[in-house]
């Protein structure tokens, strides 16, 4: 094309009489040059603004790159294509990030092309055509075989459902509801040492591994979709990281230590009054995951404990006093220690709810009545 125009312009300039057809000739013949020193002043005015528009031209090409950071609709349409080529699974997000370079590098693998994460017009064009590969699938009768012996007859018991499993990932490394394998039970490892998974490492990902990754991916402000993949997995503890716990003995330790990975009303109260206390943010959910051990450690090093990251006794009941010292007071008088005090002797059968009714200050009156005691002593519990 260049050399078609310059040609034009420039024989042009030479010979007013210098027709088409035999430019055409020209420009088809491969041993065709220009003398360049025989152009006149007009023909140079010509070239001039034809090679700014002929490297206008050029690098049109490189200007439809679409590379990280980008965004719109041209980013959107790439995602929507890699996502039906099979090498993107994460949300249409019109935003070239992570995710959709690493899935552009995937594709570019695939087709043979350099694996720079930048969609090009090499890129693009392959992947607007792109058909994936079939891959041989040989007759299930004969995939357990040896290719070195007669083939014997199929059993007509089996079935293919029966003879294959799911694989352990698709081809990009991505983990999902339904897998498994060798690369599940490792997830499942990693997970239990990041204190998102408890059960055994079975190798099989169900609903509670699907659980565990949820919780994971929330805690980390990933999406949380139960799909693992490449920025899941960057996170994620190491392979290896704690040692394998194929089947962890059940806990049979002291409930007043609380620690990760544990669940309940306990870690509830706990993390209400780590909230309390400005240690923690968010609302209470009974699980002792990775952000109130950091919150438990925080608190211990701020009080002279020994900052393990463990809620025992002493930690709990000195964040205990900190919560209660903080709150607001009624002259040390708390309704609900009142009551729990009164109960212990007797004297109130109500229940706990802090309200000073009349079934709480009857007990109050017999209980002065019976110890001869004041107020103040009853709430102070001296009696």
């Amino acid at each position: 094309m260049e050399n078609f125009a310059y040609s034009h312009f420039a024989c042009d300039s030479q010979d007013p009489k210098f027709d088409d057809s035999l430019l055409l000739n020209l420009s088809l013949n491969p041993d065709f040059s220009l003398d360049l020193h025989k152009l006149s002043s007009r023909a140079w005015q010509h070239l001039l603004p034809l090679a700014l528009v002929l490297a206008i031209m050029t690098s049109y090409g490189s200007a439809l790159a679409l590379e990280k950071g980008d965004r719109g609709p041209s980013v959107r349409r790439l995602q929507e294509q890699l996502r039906n080529a099979g090498f993107y699974q994460a949300p249409i997000t019109q935003v070239y990030d992570t995710r959709t370079e690493v899935a552009v590098r995937k594709f570019q693998q695939a087709a043979g092309l350099e694996q720079n994460g930048i969609a090009g017009n090499t890129t693009l064009e392959k992947l607007n055509n792109w058909r994936a590969p079939k891959a041989s699938t040989p007759n299930r009768k004969n995939v357990v075989v040896p290719t070195t012996t007669v083939k014997p007859p199929a059993k007509p018991t089996a079935t293919p459902a029966a003879t294959a499993s799911r694989p352990a990932a698709n081809n990009y490394g991505f983990l999902r509801r339904g897998d498994e394998g060798e690369a599940v039970r490792v997830l499942q490892e990693r997970l239990r040492v990041a204190g998102f998974y408890y059960g055994n490492s079975t190798g099989i990902f169900g609903p509670i591994t699907e659980e565990a990754v949820k919780n994971f991916q929330k805690a980390y402000n990933l999406q949380p979709d139960g799909i693992v993949g490449p920025m899941t997995q960057r996170v994620l503890p190491p392979v290896g990281v704690g040692g394998p716990q194929e089947t962890p003995p059940p806990r049979t330790r002291n409930r007043d230590v609380l620690q990760l990975g544990d669940r309940g009303e306990a870690v509830r109260v706990l993390q209400a009054q780590l909230i309390e206390a400005g240690y923690l943010q968010g609302k209470p959910n009974g699980h002792f995951g990775p952000y109130t051990a950091d919150a438990v450690r925080r608190f211990q090093s701020a009080n002279y404990l020994a900052a393990t990251g463990i809620a025992g006794p002493t930690t709990r009941a000195k964040l205990y006093n900190l919560v209660n010292s903080n709150a607001p007071k009624q002259g040390e008088f708390s309704v609900l220690e009142v009551q729990r005090r009164l109960r212990e002797r007797g004297f109130y059968k109500g229940s706990l709810n802090g309200v000073m009714n009349e079934e709480t200050r009857k007990a109050i009156r017999q209980a002065q009545e019976f110890y001869g005691i004041s107020l103040s002593d009853v709430r102070t519990g001296n009696f």
